[in-house]
Formats: structure tokens, C-alpha cells, sequence
């Protein structure tokens, strides 16, 4: 006698229903680079990246150094002054070079709002496609805004989480937790980091509730800046929350800001050499004027009222 199909369990017992094997890194350069090997990317066709890709003498490029090392071919698609994805550019990168995977990055924890219609892009020419999530891991497990459009994903826990290191890799299908691939064992030495030690839930109320503060107080900055994202969608939980200087030197800002005990960061203050000015000028238009400002759970509302306060007396000195 045949079970009725519609027949409720007394618990979930479909063991890879909404499994997402995840493999813990060093950091998230180490889960990317894992990442590329697995889908044999240098050997197939390369890697297609956003033209917004940066470099520090600390750190060099977290995104780009894998590619570097594989020796992967690659190739940039365009970024609009507004630092969204350009469909018509990609569209024709993804074309002409038929490259093995796609790169999305969800810069400052902020989804594309075109990252979908991307995905849709490469996957109509059999192309993976990546979701680099180092400062999106709130926004794709508590806020789900991000991470289920890609093929595998990846985060970097010590740009959210208060730790020294720790990188992920997540795949979307559960097939490639049984494929065969590079030894994992030797690039993933040591990762004790566990998030379900974090209150994330918390961490992103507490996230939101401070781009919520800057976003209104920033309201009344801009004839000195304009505020990169203006909105806070559903889901989306920022890592910091950018903002364009109209006149004001940022270089000359960001110092000044630090200098003063205010944290604010510059993702990215420098571009790859590899990414020409000639080529993506909206990308170094960008990255010679964004500021960061932090939005993190460690911060009160206090302390961001002091943080705009002194950001307002530098930037009315450039009228």
C-alpha cells in the first residue's frame, strides 16, 4: 500500500533540503581561491569581476590576489558612479570572453540591486556564478537579501564579527559537497570560529538601527556629500554605510576623521592597477571619493552624533 503523498512528518527528516555545505578558511582570499579551483576556473575560461576592485599595502587585494595566484584569466565588466552593475557592459563581457565564472560583489553589505538579472546573465551562458559576501555574512543568513543567487558563496567573520580571522565558503547546490576536489585540509588549518557563538540577530539589529540614525542625520550633509546608499531594503544588514565627498578631499578627510578617534574606512581608496582609468573611469571617480562610515554593534548612537558633529565642522571648511 502506497504512503499518500500528502502525508505530514512529525519533524523535517529530508536531510539535504536546505543544506549548504560550508567549509571554514584562514580567511576569505583562501575560501575564494578554493573557491576557483574547485569550479576549475583558471583552466576554463577565467573569472569575470566587477570593475571595482581594491588594494592596500597591508592587505593587497582580497578579491583579486587568488586570481593573481591561479594565474586565471580574467576580465572586468563596468560599475556606474553610483557603483551598481552596469547589465548592458556585463551582458557584453559575458559574450565576448565566455568566462568559466562570474564575480557579484555585495560591496559594504548591500545586494546589487541588478545582481539578480547578472546572475540570470551568466547563467544563460553556462557560467558559475560567485557571490563574494566578505562584508554581506549578515545580510545573507539573517536578512536572506543576498547569497541564493549565486552558485557558492563566501565571507570574511572578522569584517562583522569581532575576531582576528576566519573566512567561509558556502555552496548553493548540495551536489558539490560530494565532488571531488582540491584537498581542503591544507588551506583550512585552524578555523575555530563558530558563529552560532554570536547573538547575529542582535548584532544586525543593532547594525541597522545605526544606518537607520546616519542615514536620517545625513540628510542635512548634502550640499558636502551624497550618501552612496540611500536606502536600507528589507534583509539588508551593512557592514558600513558609504558616502561620496562633493568637495572635500577624502584623503585629507579620512586622516583627519581618524586622527580625531573617529574609525571611518575607505573601501576602495586604491584600485588594482589592473582596472585603468581609461577603461573604468566611474570606478576611479568612486574610489577617489567614497568614505565609509562604521555602523558596527560595538558603536551608540552617542558616539555616531560625536562622529557627524566633527565630520560637519571639516567638511564646511570646503564650501
Amino acid at each position: 500500500m502506497n504512503s499518500p503523498v500528502n502525508i505530514v512528518e512529525k519533524r523535517a527528516i529530508i536531510r539535504d533540503g536546505y543544506l549548504r555545505p560550508s567549509v571554514g578558511f584562514p580567511n576569505a582570499r583562501s575560501a575564494l581561491k578554493w573557491i576557483l579551483m574547485r569550479m576549475n576556473v583558471p583552466e576554463e575560461g577565467g573569472l569575470l569581476l566587477p570593475s571595482y576592485v581594491g588594494w592596500s599595502e597591508k592587505e593587497g587585494s582580497g578579491v583579486f590576489d587568488p586570481v593573481r595566484e591561479l594565474r586565471s584569466p580574467y576580465g572586468f565588466y563596468s560599475m556606474t558612479r553610483d557603483l551598481t552593475i552596469d547589465l548592458k557592459d556585463l551582458a557584453t563581457k559575458v559574450t565576448n570572453l565566455r568566462p568559466r565564472a562570474l564575480l557579484l560583489i555585495h560591496y559594504f553589505g548591500y545586494p546589487d540591486p541588478n545582481y539578480r538579472e547578472a546572475a540570470e546573465i551568466a547563467r544563460k551562458a553556462n557560467a558559475f556564478v560567485i557571490e563574494d559576501e566578505a562584508h554581506a555574512l549578515l545580510s545573507d543568513l539573517v536578512g536572506r537579501a543576498c547569497g541564493r543567487a549565486g552558485d557558492a558563496s563566501f565571507f570574511s567573520i572578522h569584517k562583522i564579527l569581532p575576531t582576528k580571522s576566519g573566512g567561509l565558503a558556502l555552496f548553493n547546490d548540495v551536489s558539490w559537497a560530494y565532488k571531488s576536489s582540491v584537498n581542503v585540509n591544507k588551506m583550512a588549518r585552524g578555523v575555530k570560529t563558530t558563529l552560532a557563538q554570536y547573538d547575529l540577530a542582535q548584532i544586525s539589529y543593532l547594525r541597522i538601527r545605526n544606518a537607520t540614525f546616519l542615514l536620517d542625520r545625513l540628510t542635512s550633509f548634502s550640499p558636502y556629500l551624497k550618501v552612496l546608499r540611500p536606502e536600507l531594503p528589507d534583509g539588508v544588514v551593512p557592514q558600513t554605510l558609504p558616502v561620496l565627498l562633493n568637495k572635500a578631499p577624502r584623503n585629507e578627510i579620512y586622516l583627519a576623521m581618524n586622527q580625531a578617534g573617529y574609525g571611518v574606512v575607505s573601501l576602495y581608496h586604491t584600485l588594482i592597477h589592473e582596472i585603468s582609468a581609461e577603461l573604468f573611469p566611474d570606478a576611479h571617480w568612486i574610489s577617489k571619493r567614497v568614505l565609509n562610515l562604521p555602523v558596527h554593534q560595538d558603536v551608540s548612537l552617542t558616539a555616531l552624533d560625536s562622529l557627524l558633529s566633527h565630520l560637519a565642522v571639516l567638511l564646511s571648511r570646503w564650501k
